[in-house]
């Protein structure tokens, strides 16, 4: 079986590429230490930041080097191995290397919305925010928390695609549910200006790398109307002990992924549902400065309007009556009945509704008191599922 010149060479610089993207990681170390050199060669600030964003300068410069450097190993593999008539075996294995490695990302990142950890139930800050101050990724994350089914739905697709690439009879079932998955994500990314565009163009080229070789059987079934023949069933390796090896260890890799990823998704999402007693969203009811100046007479860009608590208590929104807003860092210290925003306050809850508190607040003395406002009175939390709608709520 001779392959054409074009087919080879576009062979030799996939495989140095999608070697070095999946194992790219395990020399993270390494690339951080060349990538900030390759940037100051190439006059941009390429420096490795820990910051949750996949679109860094780093990982294009990243990406730029594993581009060059593929084509540099393609043009020296062309000219020391010009003569060889195919790469089928080395072929085999790659797509095993695409496979399982599109697979673990896929099942990873479907578990932390399987537990709907990644996008959790509405924070309250939300709940007070207009939608015009939202940023298009805080939209985003807005529209997943507010449906969890819907959640859910994305993350068992994203895993479905993910198990079924582990086997090689389903892999071209699980080439096109991940086509299609990783589709959807991308487009998302694009839309709502996500900082994982790159990570996730990738894992759609491999799942569109996986699929490539059944696209003229899947043409033929789909559209030509003709008879699809069976696909080749050739395997890296040979004889039935170590196939059954093979099966063994899959079986033991996607049960340990499926368990390391669903177990923290699942701590990480019942972490999210623990609310502290302070927390939620809380409407000024009276407003005083320590010269016994009430509101309204207190200017707008002094008064507040509310005051929104993090479930965590670890942060604090502070909305004053002229609209703008200031997050602070929050500590509460229950058995002294005391709370730290940017200044030291004394807190008491009358009632379970009830919250006053008296301090020190950019340099002035206040005291405050606040009505809690339960989230269900938000329509977006209590609208809910109708099967009949006599006519649409779009409010």
């Amino acid at each position: 079986m001779q392959w054409p010149l074009l087919k080879k060479v576009t062979f030799r610089w996939l495989f140095v590429y999608l070697l070095l993207f999946c194992l790219g990681p395990l020399a993270n170390g390494l690339w951080t230490r060349f990538i900030p050199w390759v940037g100051e060669f190439l006059g941009v600030d390429a420096v490795y930041r820990v910051n949750g964003s996949g679109d860094t300068t780093f990982h294009y410069v990243l990406t730029l080097c594993y581009v060059v450097l593929a084509l540099a190993a393609t043009a020296v593999w062309s000219f020391v191995d010009h003569k060889r008539p195919h790469y089928h075996s080395l072929y085999l294995g790659l797509r095993v290397l695409v496979r399982l490695v599109l697979g673990v990302m896929l099942i990873v990142y479907g578990a932390a919305k399987v537990f709907p950890s990644q996008f959790p139930p509405l924070p309250v800050h939300r709940l007070v925010q207009t939608f015009g101050d939202a940023s298009p990724m805080g939209l985003l994350w807005t529209f997943m928390g507010a449906s969890v089914p819907y959640t859910i739905f994305c993350g068992a697709t994203e895993m479905l695609g993910g198990v079924l690439l582990f086997f090689r009879r389903t892999t071209t079932l699980g080439a096109l549910v991940s086509v299609a998955v990783m589709t959807h994500v991308a487009v998302l990314n694009f839309s709502y200006d996500v900082p994982v565009k790159l990570i996730s163009c990738h894992l759609l080229a491999m799942a569109v790398f996986l699929s490539a070789e059944d696209a003229r059987r899947l043409a033929n079934l789909f559209v030509w109307n003709r008879t699809a023949n069976p696909a080749p069933m050739d395997t890296v390796l040979q004889g039935p002990k170590f196939r059954r090896a093979a099966f063994a260890l899959k079986i033991l890799l996607l049960a340990g992924v499926a368990v390391a990823s669903l177990y923290p998704s699942y701590l990480r999402w019942q972490a999210r549902l623990v609310k502290g007693p302070l927390s939620g969203i809380w409407d000024v009811q009276q407003f005083t400065l320590a010269e016994d100046v009430p509101s309204p007479a207190v200017p707008d860009n002094v008064r507040w309007r509310r005051v929104v608590i993090s479930d965590s208590e670890q942060f604090a929104s502070v909305q004053r009556m002229d609209g703008t807003r200031r997050q602070h860092s929050l500590t509460v210290d229950l058995e002294a009945n005391k709370l730290f925003l940017d200044g030291e306050f004394t807190y008491s809850t009358p009632t379970a509704d009830t919250l006053h508190i008296r301090g020190t607040y950019g340099g002035r003395e206040l005291s405050v008191t606040f009505r809690h406002v339960d989230p269900s009175e938000f329509r977006l939390v209590n609208r809910g599922f109708h099967w009949i709608s006599e006519s649409p709520y779009n409010r």
